[in-house]
């Protein structure tokens, strides 16, 4: 009886010994959905967190085939939505943008705070009329 009681108080304490211990924080969690005709293996984005500069970086490449290539990134700061829309029109194979986490104004950048649930979905049209899209769960 004292041996099952011992081992249920050891259980109990590495129970919450592991619910308490900090989590390590991660960059870009790629989640991907491919809804047409894109080649299994083709890469069109990828995207990094960059702490530096409070945004993600979204580097486009294998731009060839492609006639148009869409991106959505939405999250909470200090618990207001907020987000950036756009689209390119590749001229070249390859392309970037920096989407950053906070406004600018004039010249003058001002951070957001207190993100939540940040996500980038990236949709590539190809000039063959498919579609590839490709979603990003955002640990910030």
């Amino acid at each position: 009886m004292k041996f099952l009681r011992s081992a249920i108080l050891i259980c109990l304490l590495l129970i919450l010994l592991v619910h308490l211990t900090p989590a390590p924080i991660q960059a870009a969690k790629i989640r991907v959905r491919s809804t047409s005709t894109a080649g299994k293996g083709v890469a069109y984005s990828s995207a990094k967190l960059s702490r530096n500069t409070n945004s993600i970086i979204l580097t486009l490449s294998n731009l060839d085939k492609v006639a148009k290539v869409s991106y959505t990134l939405s999250y909470s700061a200090s618990g207001i939505e907020q987000g950036a829309v756009g689209s390119i029109t590749p001229s070249s194979s390859t392309d970037s943008r920096d989407l950053y986490f906070g406004t600018c104004s004039k010249g003058v950048c001002t951070p957001h705070y207190n993100i939540k649930n940040a996500s980038l979905t990236v949709t590539v049209s190809l000039k063959t009329g498919g579609t590839y899209v490709k979603r990003y769960k955002l640990k910030v």
